[in-house]
């Protein structure tokens, strides 16, 4: 006989099976959440379809790396003149600065930089070409090269403090690439070393082009905001309240113009702020307030004065000594006088001050691109 016990248990399991409970009603949050559409795959815009992977590509020739849009926009005007001259170019680019650099990349090659790549999976290269040497990611390209006996290169991207008198860093600029490419003489005293190509700046020789525009000056003052990358960054805003407290004396419109690494401005300030573009606002503005930066070398070609204001006492050389191009000045009252100064004698300002712009920026005849382009190919082939 089977047990009473057994028994049992089997008809339990069968009125589960022939009378199942039916089962519980779903909440509301359940079927909302089941009603929830399933969120969208993230996808690349049609602009990152242009590029490749590394490894993809065997021999990508003269390799570019823009570490910014500035960057992508004067080295791609190189690229196209040593494309001229029968030259293969790459762009090696990050992935977060593909939308801001890619339209200055004309039909040469791109490769994606993505997060985590393997920089040895990248082709063979006949020279490396970027404009910042001595940080990441441009640094380990440079190493890269340097261990597979590939000619390296650094253009200079502007303005620089060559032996870190005020960044609080040891940087070692222009010191990792074989070769570098010089603005003008200052650059080549700066730097003392060998393998330097005077080859001018590409930005600088459009804006002289360009020169003051025709039509009368605005009433504007434009201040130049450029503490970055944790260089003096706590001086900035008395720096502004300064600059303003002056213009206002002199009965201008005080309007700051801010490098897109500058962030943030207290309120007070941030009123003043314009998104308008340097270049668009030096042809017709009064004169410039600033301290270090590659801003007042534009200031000149435009035919704009500049005052370098240095209350928190820069030691760096490039603007040390007052000059027919400006007067160096550390308080307000001293920021007054000059600003007052420069424009009443703006009249004939750019001839004064194009031997101080020239020991800064060499110009010929031929454009900077072409010079560095037949610079490159000169060492690709050396």
């Amino acid at each position: 006989m089977i047990p009473t016990e057994i028994l049992k248990r089997v008809g339990r399991k069968a009125k589960r099976i022939f009378r199942p409970v039916p089962p519980t009603p779903p909440t509301e949050s359940a079927r909302t959440e089941e009603a929830r559409p399933e969120p969208p795959t993230p996808t690349r815009p049609p602009i990152f379809d242009t590029y490749t992977e590394p490894g993809d590509i065997s021999d990508l020739g003269v390799l570019f790396m823009p570490l910014a849009e500035y960057h992508g926009k004067e080295l791609g005007a190189i690229a196209n003149e040593l494309g001229a001259l029968g030259r293969q170019c790459s762009f090696l680019v990050q992935e977060q600065l593909v939308e801001s650099v890619d339209r200055h990349l004309g039909d040469h090659r791109r490769v994606l930089a993505s997060a985590g790549y393997d920089k040895h999976d990248l082709g063979v290269f006949d020279v490396f070409v970027a404009m910042n040497d001595w940080g990441e990611p441009s640094r380990e390209i440079y190493h890269l090269a340097r261990t597979r006996g590939v000619p390296s290169v650094a253009k200079v991207e502007g303005v620089q403090d060559f032996t870190d008198v005020d960044t609080g860093r040891i940087r070692l600029p222009y010191l990792a690439a074989d070769h570098v490419l010089v603005q003008g003489p200052n650059d080549i005293d700066a730097l003392d070393r060998k393998n330097l190509h005077l080859v001018g700046n590409a930005n600088m020789e459009a804006a002289w082009a360009a020169g003051p525009a025709e039509n009368e000056r605005n009433g504007e003052i434009v201040v130049n905001s450029n503490f970055t990358y944790g260089v003096l960054t706590d001086v900035r805003d008395d720096f502004l309240r300064a600059a303003i407290d002056a213009i206002t004396q002199l009965g201008f419109t005080a309007v700051i113009s801010q490098h897109p690494a500058d962030r943030g401005l207290p309120a007070e300030l941030a009123q003043h702020r314009t998104e308008r573009s340097m270049s668009s606002m030096l042809p017709v503005c009064e004169a410039v307030v600033t301290r270090f930066s590659t801003v007042p070398f534009e200031a000149i070609a435009y035919g704009t004065p500049f005052v370098y204001f240095n209350p928190h006492r820069e030691l760096v050389p490039t603007f040390s000594s007052p000059s027919d191009a400006f007067d160096h000045v550390y308080s307000i009252d001293d920021l007054r006088d000059a600003l007052e100064r420069a424009i009443a004698n703006r009249g004939g300002y750019r001839n004064r001050a194009e031997g101080y712009f020239r020991r800064q920026i060499d110009m010929t005849d031929t454009s900077s691109a072409t010079r560095a382009a037949k610079a490159i190919a000169e060492i690709a082939d050396s």
